[in-house]
């Protein structure tokens, strides 16, 4: 034999050597894939096994079912709340119209006091029963409150009234004024024209007075003349 045959032989031998180590490492250390489950696993130990794995699938399979109907219950939840958030959002658009401009079905009242939803109890939570209104809030007046912008108009209106009822004010203290001065001018007058009738009167009392005196000095002299005249005629002489 020649020396690369008795090498090929050698390399043969150590190569089947080889194999046959790694066939029984292999064999030895192979894994218990058709072994049954255990229950308890030691640590440091990772077992493989075809029913191990086969629960864990059964286990996951089931928790993707659970998470599916949690998903499927999640989603209908949040479609519901997505319904109830749009149809609240919108009620409370009417409600903020209902503050700037009013509630025609309510005479023009825009606030109204609370009114909540109610628990299992029967108690009000903190959200409000949008599909119900309370009573309308009333001002000093004792009258519901309008709107934001209606009362905005009524206080434009209220301002320009108060505007030209101070203007008409003014022209009525100018005329107070006015009439004022010629109340004093016609007192002043008065005043004058009293004294003047007093002294008229006075002068009248004065007169009246002088002619009674006149009067009767005339009665004494006709008197004094009749009974001379009738003396006269005694004695026999003819009066003149």
């Amino acid at each position: 034999m020649t020396f690369i045959g008795k090498l090929l032989a050698l390399a043969n031998l150590l190569v089947g050597l080889g194999l046959l180590t790694w066939s029984i490492s292999v064999y030895v250390d192979r894994p218990s894939w058709f072994d049954p489950a255990t229950e308890v696993v030691e640590k440091g130990n990772t077992p493989l096994m075809f029913a191990q794995l086969k629960q864990e699938i059964e286990t996951l399979n089931r928790a993707v079912n659970l998470a599916s109907l949690a998903w499927g219950e999640q989603k209908a939840t949040l479609e519901k709340a997505e319904a109830r958030r749009a149809d609240r959002l919108k009620k409370y658009a009417e409600r903020l119209q209902w503050a700037r401009k009013g509630n025609p079905a309510q005479g023009g009242a825009a606030f109204f006091e609370p009114v909540y939803l109610k628990d299992a109890a029967g108690k009000d939570t903190g959200i409000l029963d949008l599909d119900k209104l309370g009573k309308p809030i009333e001002g000093p007046d004792k009258l519901p409150l309008k709107g934001a912008d209606t009362l905005l108009d009524n206080f434009g209106a209220d301002v320009r009234a108060v505007a030209e009822l101070t203007e008409q004010s003014l022209a009525a203290r100018k005329e107070y004024d006015r009439i004022g001065s010629l109340i004093e001018a016609e007192e002043v007058r008065l005043l004058k024209m009293m004294e003047i009738r007093e002294a008229v009167q006075a002068e009248l009392f004065y007169l009246a007075a002088v002619e009674l005196g006149v009067y009767e000095t005339r009665e004494i002299v006709l008197a004094r003349q009749r009974q001379l005249t009738q003396r006269l005629t005694e004695l026999g002489s003819p009066a003149k």
